[in-house]
């Protein structure tokens, strides 16, 4: 579905289903921000591309992808500036930027990702993969003393659970775009499993040379 979205280019990455909060205080962003409210609630939250010259006209390049991000909190400040969180609706991939209003217009194509396999050709199915990976971000917060978050909700969907699991881990935003980026939802399980696994590893590296008193994820 191609649609129009007011993009919010920054040095961040918001993955569907998952929520981020921003303050937001330029002018031309709390104009933004009052359209959005005024409408369907949606900005295009859109990462700078570090590896291209900006525009001609000064403004930053952005990567081809982004994701939209429904506005579900909302604190207005006396002083004009906001509060808000926006949670991730759907990722997109940018066609062409449009003019017309003080901040950046995109015109975007929703970019849906392949569901996982069902298992049928002989690797790990669906259920066999969200269940590897509950188990193994329970296993890591508990060896980093962060049993708050050994829990993945189960009523998660496919795309959520592996998204969310993905944001407590503490990526940079290039490895969340990398993420974002991925066209198939099992290759954003296995990056995710590698890197919980290889964090784990360390984890169990460290444990030996642990003194009982030290909290785990200060190693």
């Amino acid at each position: 579905m191609r649609r129009v979205l007011p993009l919010f280019p920054l040095d961040a990455v918001l993955l569907p289903q998952t929520h981020l909060p921003f303050h937001v205080f330029e002018p031309r962003y709390r104009t933004m921000l009052a359209d959005a409210l005024a409408g369907e609630r949606l900005i295009g939250l859109h990462t700078l591309d570090p590896d291209v010259p900006p525009l001609p006209d000064g403004r930053p390049a952005l990567l081809p992808f982004g994701c939209a991000g429904e506005i579900v909190e909302h604190e207005p400040l006396a002083d004009g500036r906001s509060n808000i969180v926006l949670r991730g609706a759907f990722r997109y991939r940018l066609r062409e930027e449009r003019e017309g209003r003080v901040y950046r217009l995109g015109e975007v194509d929703e970019a849906p990702i392949r569901p996982l396999p069902q298992g049928r050709g002989g690797g790990p199915g669906r259920r066999d993969l969200r269940k590897l990976l509950a188990l193994a971000v329970a296993r890591l917060a508990v060896s980093v003393g962060r049993t708050e978050a050994r829990h993945l909700p189960g009523t998660l969907s496919d795309e959520g659970l592996v998204n969310e699991a993905a944001s407590r881990l503490g990526l940079g935003s290039e490895d969340r775009y990398t993420l974002l980026a991925m066209d198939a939802l099992g290759d954003r399980y296995a990056w995710v499993l590698d890197h919980v696994r290889n964090l784990q590893m360390r984890v169990d590296l460290l444990a030996p040379f642990r003194r009982g008193e030290v909290d785990a994820r200060w190693n």
